[in-house]
């Protein structure tokens, strides 16, 4: 299973649509997945909307932080609480193309440990 790691810090707006290109990208290449949203101490509605998002797709979970600790901490606290086989970290805004998880799952299923994009 691919667990898709995205920090966000005051994306309420972009919570929902994330989480389903992800799940529309991901499902019709038929890899498992769960996407672990860490909500970075914002100060707008993220919480309430990964909350949404998990109760409509369960493949989505959260966390959440009682303040913003940035980045770092956001990324490492979704690996280490994710239950995949695997890990992709993206931006919440889909700066990062989400089609490229795909590919590099798939380079992970052929055996590469580190795939970089």
């Amino acid at each position: 299973m691919l667990s898709v790691i995205i920090p966000a810090y005051n994306e309420e707006k972009m919570i929902q649509t994330t989480a389903d290109t992800v799940d529309r990208i991901l499902s019709a290449a038929s890899v498992p997945y769960e996407i672990v949203f860490v909500n970075d101490g914002s100060k707008d509605g993220t919480w309430q909307q990964i909350e949404t998002a998990a109760e409509k797709n369960p493949h989505v979970n959260g966390l959440h932080f009682s303040r913003n600790f940035g980045k770092e901490s956001a990324i490492f606290a979704g690996l280490a609480n994710a239950e995949g086989d695997c890990c992709a970290v993206m931006d919440c805004d889909l700066q990062h193309p989400p089609e490229v998880l795909v590919s590099m799952y798939r380079l992970w299923e052929q055996g590469y440990e580190v795939v970089e994009g």
